[in-house]
């Protein structure tokens, strides 16, 4: 196919895409890196017109529901609504179009073929496949599911991975040509918009960094010092406004005079954003022309719907100010993202799961502390972190420059700052991870060994045999050495040193034993003198052998010696090379076996033919942290006799984790049915759990009550309101929380073999909680 790429785009295209679009052209794969906002959505376009003018297909995967939606949007504005559809958990229209927009995980079931058909109906004229986003391979959670789509996608399918800079974009290139086919980089620094970095303090802005690269010297003087604080001068400092943290009053005030707005300002807490919006209330953001348009827009967002229209937060909207965090109300973030996307509001106070969300860029980003609580305390934000949020500022088309503002905090020095802004992005790492599911779904296709070569086909595995390939190579030169040394030294006849030395030795040692035994006292021992003639004996016959031997007098005794000692030393380290290679090159597919004896003693596999029983397909159409229990649970007839709003209880504490509740929630009271319920449920855990133990396995069992309140009071028919008023928890999580009650309802009822009648409960769940706040736009 002879094409002009050019032809199909209305800008000039960049090298970087050039290059990429010459290998798609040549059939091959190919990752593109470059940071965000370069034009690497370019590259994909490219793909789908490709498929397009072969009559074929194209999927192109985000990491997001919300991404999806938006890249559904942004397609069937270039392609036409007709040939493009969306394929979701949930959400289902138009999926035979040649192009379909899903999510990773998805693909991943589909190339899984429980959910959604036999993998060929499928794939069907797919002829190539985008991951949005490919640097999601490092989530801790969902980091497996680009993995696992990469090894199980058909070779003949070409790959387009986009993904953020990262360090070792040629090791992913590398893994992905030797797992799946012909498979190219194109790397690429260039930002159109190019970042400049300032730090922020005593109510000044300063340039962070010099013209050299190193840090602004009348930075590093004013703001480069630190020492220790206790805990106590800590919290008193946080909780005195602008002597920890600048007050947002002055920052705003300074980008609107520098003329650096529309901002996204970055915190690392939900709290955080509230306050710092509400210290910022009053500050003039708006002409009155854009206040106008901002209250039209607003009135049309929010018509028919009083969550919106009576929203807390709503005063500061209109003011061009808001939040955005994953605990706000779905519908209400809908609003803010779409005012800050045409220009209506100015600042935004964001946590950083904005960075990797939808796309919101805007002229500056204010990062405000260069350290944030993790699990094991407070850390410093990584490099990529922080170039994930800075790549927010700068919008192609409208800013000649992004701005990037750092503030200063009396914990933190401006060298952090510096090195973070100049500093290069972290490697991808592998978070493959073997599951139940992954071993029922694997199994139900293949045999043990051809699993075994999947497994070890992952980047996790790639990456440790790179790690492991100079104690291999070290390996080589032992096996080398040895062979050197095997040649004896012997000048005559070849002896046998190690014995030699072993007679010598033996002598030396009754000699020493007959002295001991000389200090003692001879009627104290009886026959002691005859038991010193035994050892004399011994002595003579050793010294007799040893001295019949080649080696006695031997000139090159010593020399041999040495390298017997050396040919020891060498065999040893190789006896450990092998062992941690062993150790190393197995660990995926020992978690793989141990999961799959699990299964058979539990009756998922069959013993005889390693394949699915009727339990374990049911169980390989699950998705969840630990598929098994939730399937052993929905077995278990626990749910049989339940109605709608019990059920949709239980189903809600099954998705729920410990931990991210709270405390007091425990105190309230649920149906006694579902206290019963979850009291088996919390037996069939243990049993679970002590059966992973035996087989070293440590895959979560999670479940927790903290939500059931309220889903009981939702699926009864309570309003929204009257669960903001009961609910302690933030509207995004009460949402979150019913989502995935009602993704796991819906996954229950699919499974082929369960009671019609527990199958339409299960639907009449669906019915009961999928209203009002929870439903999803599409």
């Amino acid at each position: 196919m002879n094409l002009d790429p050019q032809s199909f785009f209305s800008f000039p295209l960049d090298e970087f895409q050039l290059d990429a679009i010459k290998h798609l052209e040549d059939g091959k794969s190919v990752v593109v890196c470059a940071p965000t906002g370069s034009g690497k959505t370019v590259v994909a376009e490219y793909a789908v017109e490709i498929a397009l003018l072969s009559n074929k297909r194209c999927f192109y995967t985000t990491p997001l529901k919300a991404l999806s939606n938006q890249k559904l949007f942004d397609l069937r504005k270039k392609f036409g609504d007709d040939r493009v559809g969306l394929l979701t958990g949930d959400v289902s229209f138009n999926r035979e179009a040649q192009i379909v927009v899903m999510t990773t995980e998805v693909f991943r079931n589909m190339l899984y073929g429980t959910v959604f058909g036999d993998v060929r109906d499928n794939l069907r004229d797919v002829a190539s496949v985008i991951l949005d986003e490919c640097h999601y391979m490092n989530d801790t959670e969902r980091g497996t599911v680009w993995e696992e789509s990469i090894i199980y996608a058909p070779e003949d399918i070409q790959l387009v991975a986009l993904s953020a800079t990262v360090a070792n974009a040629d090791d992913l290139t590398t893994w992905i040509d030797e797992t799946h086919g012909a498979t190219e980089l194109v790397s690429s620094d260039f930002r159109p918009v190019p970042l400049r970095f300032y730090y922020f303090g005593d109510r000044q802005i300063f340039p962070l960094l010099s013209p050299g690269g190193g840090i602004n010297k009348v930075v590093k003087e004013r703001f480069g010092k630190s020492r220790r604080y206790s805990q106590k001068e800590m919290r008193d400092a946080r909780n005195r406004q602008g002597k920890a943290f600048n007050h947002p009053g002055d920052v705003l005030a300074t980008l609107s005079a520098k003329d650096m707005l529309p901002s996204i300002f970055f915190l690392f807490s939900r709290r955080g954003c509230e306050e710092q919006m509400k210290q910022s209330k009053g500050i003039p953001l708006l002409s009155k022309a854009e206040m106008d348009e901002l209250k039209v827009c607003v009135d049309e967002l929010t018509a028919g719907n009083p969550n919106l229209k009576n929203h807390p937060h709503m005063p500061y909207l209109l003011e061009g100010m808001a939040v955005h965090h994953a605990g706000m109300l779905p519908s209400w973030k809908g609003v803010v993202e779409k005012l800050f996307q045409k220009g209506l509001l100015k600042v935004v106070f964001a946590t950083e799961t904005l960075a990797a969300g939808i796309n919101m860029p805007a002229r500056s980003c204010v990062i405000s502390s260069l350290t944030k609580r993790a699990d094991e305390g407070r850390r410093s934000l990584t490099a990529s972190e922080f170039l994930q949020m800075s790549g927010r500022a700068g919008r192609r088309g409208m800013d000649d420059v992004g701005h990037v503002i750092v503030l200063h905090s009396m914990f933190e020095i401006a060298d952090d700052a510096a090195k973070l802004a100049t500093a290069k992005s972290d490697p991808l790492s592998s978070r493959f991870t073997p599951s139940y599911g992954m071993v029922l779904n694997l199994l139900e296709r293949h045999s043990m060994t051809e699993c075994q070569e999947l497994i070890e086909r992952s980047f996790g595995q790639f990456i440790v045999n790179k790690q492991l390939e100079p104690l291999q190579f070290h390996r080589i030169a032992c096996e080398k050495e040895l062979e050197r040394l095997a040649n004896p030294l012997c000048p005559g006849e070849i002896g046998d040193l190690d014995l030699y030395q072993k007679k010598l030795s033996s002598a030396r040692a009754g000699h020493k034993q007959i002295r001991q035994m000389n200090k003692i006292p001879s009627n104290k021992v009886p026959d002691l003198q005859q038991a010193i003639e035994g050892i004399n004996a011994r002595i003579k016959e050793d010294l007799a052998q040893a001295n019949s031997m080649p080696c006695h007098g031997c000139p090159v005794q010593d020399p041999c010696s040495k390298k017997g000692h050396r040919i020891e030393n060498l065999e040893k380290r190789i006896k450990d090379i092998d062992r941690r290679v062993a150790r190393e090159t197995a660990k995926y597919w020992r978690t793989f076996s141990a999961l799959s004896k699990i299964l058979t003693s539990k009756g998922y596999l069959d013993p005889d033919t390693h394949k699915p029983t009727h339990k374990g397909r049911m169980t390989a159409a699950i998705r969840g942290s630990n598929e098994l229990f939730l399937v052993e649970v929905l077995l278990s007839g626990l749910l049989d006799n339940l109605d709608i709003v019990e059920l949709a209880t239980v189903i809600n504490v099954l998705v729920q984790e410990e931990g991210r509740g709270n405390q007091d929630m425990a105190k309230r009271r649920i149906s006694g049915t579902v206290e019963m319920v979850l009291n088996e449920v919390t037996v069939i855990a243990k049993r679970l759990i002590k059966t992973q133990r035996d087989h070293d396995i440590d895959i979560p069992v999670h479940f927790a009550r903290h939500f059931a309140p309220f889903i009981e009071m939702w699926a009864n028919g309570a309003t929204w309101k009257q669960i903001q008023l009961a609910s302690p928890f933030d509207d995004g999580d009460i949402v979150r929380a019913i989502r995935r009650t009602l993704d796991l309802a819906r996954q229950f009822a699919r499974v082929k073999g369960l009671r019609p009648e527990l199958i339409a409960r299960l639907e009449d769940v669906e019915r009961a909680i999928n209203r009002d706040e929870v439903l999803e736009d599409v």
